[in-house]
């Protein structure tokens, strides 16, 4: 249903655009709380074999899905006075993130959720640099961009290494690999750069210069996603 409101954001009727995504994207909402059905006792959901959810990542993927009409509708007055083709692409690149982040979410391959991870940067990206408020939004951009990239890097190396060592990067069989025992000064290395990628979103002190210029100069969808 979230690939549908991409059609839906090009073809429907200007004066209708905003209502008729909302009302798709609050179905999407709607539909996503079947999720939430006994998530303790059932422990994984397998959906197909590159996409399930958990109790962990099941109230993420609502939120996800709960995301989008409310940007939707934090959008509508801010996008109001530009061309409507402007207005669609904008609905389009929220629907991209939230297409994004149900992938990543949903991954049951390390390597796909990664790949997911880094692929909303491109959305926010042009958000924050198309849409953005002030005239530092080009800087912001570039921080966020540098910094997410900077740190999701180590983790890239990391999950390889991780494959050499077990094998696999499923979330099914990874349990059942030979447990790594972090004995060596590599090893905690590997564990730091598994680590890194998710202290620079969180962000850690240090790391977090790019979120006060990228809240600051995003639209209100863009700060919401952050």
């Amino acid at each position: 249903p979230t690939l549908m409101l991409v059609p839906t954001a090009w073809l429907t009727p200007s004066k209708c655009l905003w209502p008729t995504t909302l009302a798709h994207s609050m179905v999407i909402a709607l539909l996503s709380l079947s999720w939430l059905k006994n998530t303790m006792e059932t422990g994984w959901s397998t959906l197909n074999p590159f996409m399930a959810t958990d109790p962990l990542s099941t109230p993420l993927l609502v939120l996800t899905c709960w995301l989008l009409p409310l940007m939707i509708l934090a959008s509508q007055n801010h996008t109001a006075t530009e061309p409507v083709n402007r207005q669609r692409m904008y609905i389009s690149l929220l629907t991209s993130l939230q297409i994004f982040l149900i992938l990543a979410f949903g991954a049951t391959e390390m390597i796909m959720f990664y790949v997911m991870f880094e692929a909303t940067l491109i959305p926010t990206l042009i958000i924050i640099t198309r849409w953005g408020n002030q005239t530092e939004r080009l800087n912001a951009g570039i921080y966020f961009l540098f910094y997410t990239l900077a740190g999701s890097l180590p983790l890239l190396v990391a999950l390889l290494l991780l494959q050499d060592h077990t094998g696999t990067l499923s979330l099914f069989t990874l349990p059942f690999s030979h447990p790594l025992h972090l004995s060596s000064n590599a090893d905690k290395l590997w564990w730091a750069g598994c680590l890194l990628a998710f202290l620079v979103k969180m962000p850690l002190y240090g790391v977090h210069l790019w979120l006060p210029k990228a809240h600051v100069e995003a639209p209100v969808a863009g700060s919401m996603v952050l």
